[in-house]
C-alpha cells in the first residue's frame, strides 16, 4: 500500500480505506496473480462438454480437480465450461480420462491456450529466475492476500522487512507474480458474462487488436483446436455484450463466433500454489 500511495501521491490511510470500500461492497480481491509456468503449469486449456442429464453435480466433480480452475455451467448443447492448467500434454490427457468417466458426460471439446492476451495473469516476459522456499512462502502468503504488509509477512517468514520487501519486489520484477486487482466473478442481474470462440476466416491481427481493445473483453486468448481465439465479454446489459459479438462479426477476417451465456459459476481459483 506505501508504494500505491506514493504513486498517487495520498496517503496510506486513503489507499487502505478506499481498498476497503472496494472489497465490501464491490467484491474485489488484491493478490499476487503467479506466472502459471512458476507453478508449473505449460499446457492451459479450455474445454466445452456436452452432458446427459443435470449438469451441476457433473460441474461440482469437475470442480474438484485439482487442475481445474474455471468451471461454469453455461447454454447451448455443451452447457459444462472448464478451464484447466497442466504440467504436460499427458497430464492434459489424464485429465479429460478423469472427466470422461464421470457420470453423465458424452463429448469434450477442447481448445488449447497459445498466449493469453487479457486476463488474469498476462505474461509480459519472464526473467530466468531461481526461487527458493522463502519465495514460495512469500508466494503463497501473497495469492491469499495481495494487501499484507512487509511487516506481517517477515513475521510469517522470520525475516526482516526490508529483506521481505527486498524479495517481493524482486519477484515482481522478474515478472514472477503481479499485484493484481480482480473482481468476484460471481453473475448477477447486473453481470452478464458470455463466452466467445472466435474462428478466424484469415489473418489473427484484426481480431487481436479488438479483444485488447474493447473494454467489455475480460479474457482473451489466442488458441488453436475448436477456435482461434477464446475470450469472456462481460457487461451490465445483454445489448452490452451483444455490442461485442457484433462487433467482432463486422470484422472482415472472422468466420464466426460462437456465444454460450455463462449461468452459474462453478469454480473459480487462480491462484494455484507452485508446484501443485
Amino acid at each position: 500500500m506505501l508504494d500505491l500511495a506514493r504513486a498517487h501521491e495520498v496517503s496510506r490511510h486513503v489507499i487502505s480505506e478506499r481498498l476497503c470500500v472496494l472489497t465490501e461492497r464491490d467484491g474485489l480481491r488484491v493478490v499476487a496473480a503467479l506466472d502459471p509456468g512458476v507453478a508449473g503449469h505449460h499446457v492451459l486449456t479450455h474445454s466445452m462438454a456436452r452432458v446427459d442429464g443435470p449438469v451441476l453435480p457433473v460441474a461440482e466433480e469437475v470442480g474438484r480437480l485439482s487442475n481445474a480452475v474455471f468451471v461454469s455451467i453455461a447454454s447451448g448443447e455443451r452447457p459444462l465450461v472448464f478451464e484447466s492448467r497442466h504440467g504436460s500434454s499427458q497430464e492434459l490427457l489424464e485429465t479429460l480420462e478423469t472427466v470422461r468417466a464421470i457420470s453423465g458426460v458424452r463429448e469434450i471439446r477442447v481448445t488449447t491456450y497459445v498466449e493469453v492476451l487479457r486476463g488474469f495473469f498476462v505474461p509480459q516476459g519472464r526473467e530466468d529466475v531461481t526461487l527458493d522456499e522463502l519465495d514460495f512462502e512469500l508466494i503463497a502468503a501473497l495469492q491469499i492476500d495481495g494487501r499484507t504488509s512487509y511487516r506481517r509477512l517477515a513475521e510469517a517468514v522470520h525475516r526482516s522487512p526490508s529483506a521481505v520487501r527486498s524479495r517481493v519486489q524482486r519477484l515482481v520484477s522478474a515478472g514472477v507474480i503481479r499485484i493484481a486487482a480482480i473482481k468476484s466473478g460471481g453473475l448477477s442481474a447486473s453481470r452478464f458474462a458470455t463466452g466467445l470462440g472466435i474462428t478466424l476466416a484469415g489473418r489473427s491481427e484484426a481480431v487481436r487488436q479488438f479483444v485488447l481493445e474493447s473494454d467489455s473483453i475480460e479474457f482473451a486468448a489466442r488458441s488453436h483446436g475448436a477456435h482461434d481465439f477464446i475470450a469472456t465479454a462481460v457487461g451490465s446489459s445483454s445489448n452490452e455484450v451483444l455490442g461485442v459479438v457484433e462487433g467482432l462479426r463486422a470484422l472482415v477476417d472472422v468466420a464466426a463466433v460462437e456465444t454460450w451465456a455463462h449461468f452459474d459459476l462453478v469454480k473459480e481459483d487462480y491462484a494455484r500454489a507452485v508446484g501443485q
